[in-house]
């Protein structure tokens, strides 16, 4: 299915995966700026540290990856992968 067909027959769901992807990144960013240094000084802090900070970005990263992923499969050009067994060019 390519993006044009998805965007056609599904257009609702393919403006919220859009939606969605931009919302992650912008998140993604806002964490970004919100971790503390490492090398700041942390003597008993309560909230949010380096390591839980690093975590969410894994997180999110993990989430743009699928997404990325998706929209592999939504620009693939044909709906089907190839059919197994190979065929065999030949007689035996």
């Amino acid at each position: 299915m390519s993006l044009r067909n998805a965007g056609r027959q599904a257009p609702i769901l393919l403006a919220g995966v859009l939606l969605f992807g931009a919302w992650v990144a912008v998140n993604l960013f806002r964490v970004l700026d919100a971790i503390p240094s490492i090398w700041a000084e942390s003597g008993g802090a309560i909230g949010q540290t380096w390591l839980s900070g690093l975590v969410g970005l894994l997180v999110m990263l993990a989430i743009v990856g699928l997404l990325v992923a998706l929209y592999g499969a939504l620009s693939e050009s044909s709906p089907t992968p190839d059919t197994f067994p190979p065929e065999r060019g030949g007689v035996r």
